[in-house]
C-alpha cells in the first residue's frame, strides 16, 4: 500500500492502461469517497478514465476501506 509523504503518495506498482504500462499508487477509500472525489483531490495526477480502467470499475461507486490504484498517467 502506498504511504502518504505529505500531499504525494507513493509509488507501488505498474499497471496497463490503454496498452501503456505506467507507475501506481495505492489509495484507501474513505466512507463517502467515490471516483470523482478521489480524482478532484489527484487530478493534477491522473484521469477518472484511467481509475476506472485501472481498477476495472463499472460505476463511480468505491467501497469503503478497499485499496484502489491511482495510476499515474498525467
Amino acid at each position: 500500500m502506498a504511504k502518504k509523504n505529505g500531499n504525494s503518495l507513493a509509488l507501488v506498482g505498474k499497471t496497463i492502461i490503454n496498452g501503456r504500462e505506467v507507475s501506481f499508487a495505492a489509495y484507501r477509500v474513505q466512507d463517502g469517497d467515490t471516483i470523482y472525489s478521489v480524482w478532484l483531490n489527484l487530478r493534477d495526477k491522473t484521469t477518472v478514465g484511467a481509475l476506472k480502467t485501472a481498477n476495472e470499475l463499472q460505476t463511480n461507486t468505491l467501497v469503503a476501506g478497499k485499496v484502489i490504484k491511482v495510476p499515474m498517467v498525467l
